[in-house]
């Protein structure tokens, strides 16, 4: 439930996806030959859920449920460029989801009708098409043990910061310093984009996404 998750997924729905540009998915060329993931931070605790590691945080169990939903929805969504619309949509109306405060819902209860809301809204709005079956993912163990891996990989690599960006498993290197304090939309996403491009070799002269001087003037 952060803020700067909302900023830099913008980013990669406008300018990794549509070249940073006023370019369709198609002009942009580089969906294609995208596998977008994301991997979320938590902790479980000793009855195997996030829910009672999450008791007393500054999300609360709700962001548990948020994270399971994400996750869920990346394992059935027919492509991961149709999961990340989704993530984007979640995201856009976080402040829903913490029922118009900082931290979370007061209330589950409050928590639960705005998630009804939102969640089958973004995912009609994106084409999930089996929302019934995220929600039993989320709702039961296979999200459970998704979020416990998810959770397990984010902290094997908190070594390389916050937020780390991988592509093709090699580290984009200082990505993390433009996520956190300072967020800048335009540039994570230009850097972010150029080392996508890069792991394309040749491929990458034949994307419009990767000519230069979108990528610069995205800058």
């Amino acid at each position: 439930l952060c803020k700067q998750c909302q900023i830099h997924v913008a980013a990669i729905q406008d300018i990794i996806i549509h070249g940073g540009a006023e370019l369709s998915e198609e002009e942009a060329g580089i969906s294609q030959y995208l596998n977008l993931s994301i991997d979320y931070y938590g902790s479980i605790g000793p009855d195997e859920t996030c829910e009672s590691a999450a008791n007393g945080t500054e999300h609360g169990p709700d962001m548990c449920v948020t994270d399971r939903y994400h996750l869920c929805a990346r394992e059935l969504a027919p492509s991961a460029n149709v999961w990340v619309r989704f993530v984007h949509c979640m995201w856009m109306n976080i402040d829903v989801l913490k029922c118009g405060g900082n931290g979370h819902c007061p209330t589950r209860s409050e928590f639960d009708r705005a998630l009804s809301v939102v969640f089958p809204m973004c995912a009609r709005l994106t084409g999930i098409e089996d929302m019934q079956a995220v929600d039993e993912c989320a709702r039961g163990d296979r999200g459970h043990a998704l979020q416990a891996a998810s959770y397990a990989r984010t902290a094997a690599r908190a070594h390389y910061g916050f937020a780390p960006v991988f592509v093709q498993g090699q580290h984009v290197d200082k990505a993390d310093a433009i996520w956190r304090k300072t967020p800048d939309q335009l540039r994570w996403g230009k850097m972010v984009l150029a080392a996508a491009c890069k792991s394309l070799g040749e491929t990458a002269k034949s994307v419009r996404a990767c000519d230069d001087s979108l990528i610069n003037a995205s800058a």
